[in-house]
């Protein structure tokens, strides 16, 4: 019974929200951009783990999660200290726009063989990107849909955006493998990652310029001020963490999981990459 009535009221309420048109406009906006996410995620696992011309090593592999990772927690703390500072329907098309005109920049230095640091600075600043673009789908959600309805807009919103970037990472994974192995192959992938971007800025200009907030009820905050305050919050939640051991041994349990969860993906992937095939068969290791 819970099987069937999960699906049924995903539906419900997937239709419920639809029904506004600001609504459909920023979630064709989310879906558009996460197809994109999901094809550029599938260039890199190529470029990263799969290419014949590298020789993926567990440095290559820990770099790499690094660059993928750093962001949420570099860059996600402070996403809203410059997001309340801008009107989120221009952070929309701005954050799309700079992310295509980056994975351009990722799509040249592959087309390159270009390795290394520059690689990585480059996609670590795309990342880093969206998260703003992330952050400001949900400051905007309250904006196109009544209060009542934002707990089903936001489930419906999240649960459609990551099928969709899976379905994007599988036209990414179906068109490498179209296209060949090598940096051509994966070079194109990233050219259509940068053309999603592209059409999810487009499809975020056409919502009103003050549609999406924010609402000021006076002027913000300096933006150095901000920071610190963002700064000041994060050290007063690690002191209360450390004083309460409860809240402690959570986090350190979970903190536990994500790295031995870590290890597993990198002993994975350099396993089949490296040990269970020819590691110049790059095809039979994916």
């Amino acid at each position: 019974g819970i099987c069937r009535l999960a699906p049924m009221s995903y539906a419900g309420d997937l239709r419920a929200v639809v029904r506004h048109r600001d609504f459909r406009r920023l979630f064709a906006t989310r879906l558009t951009s996460q197809a994109g996410d999901g094809i550029f995620q599938a260039a890199l696992a190529s470029v990263f783990f799969f290419s014949p011309q590298r020789q993926t090593s567990a440095g290559s592999v820990a770099a790499a999660f690094a660059v993928l990772l750093l962001p949420y927690s570099l860059v996600g703390p402070f996403a809203g200290v410059l997001l309340d500072r801008w009107r989120r329907r221009q952070i929309l098309v701005v954050a799309n726009l700079v992310r295509a005109g980056l994975v351009l920049v990722v799509a040249a230095l592959t087309f390159g063989e270009v390795a290394g640091i520059p690689l990585y600075v480059a996609v670590l600043a795309c990342l880093s990107v969206n998260r703003f673009f992330l952050a400001g789908l949900s400051a905007a959600l309250p904006h196109v849909v009544a209060r009542s309805e934002l707990v089903m807009a936001n489930s419906v919103s999240t649960t459609t955006g990551s099928l969709v970037a899976i379905a994007g990472g599988g036209v990414g994974f179906g068109l490498g493998q179209l296209l060949g192995e090598g940096s051509e192959g994966d070079g194109w992938v990233l050219v259509l990652a940068a053309g999603a971007y592209a059409l999810a800025a487009a499809l975020a200009a056409r919502m009103d310029r003050d549609l999406l907030g924010p609402d000021f009820t006076g002027a913000p905050p300096a933006v150095r001020r901000a920071v610190r305050h963002v700064a000041a919050g994060l050290v007063d939640g690690a002191r209360h963490v450390w004083t309460h051991r409860p809240a402690a041994h959570a986090l350190a349990a979970i903190g536990a999981n994500r790295f031995c969860y870590g290890l597993a993906t990198v002993d994975g992937i350099l396993l089949f990459r490296n040990y269970f095939h020819d590691p110049a068969d790059v095809d039979a290791g994916l």
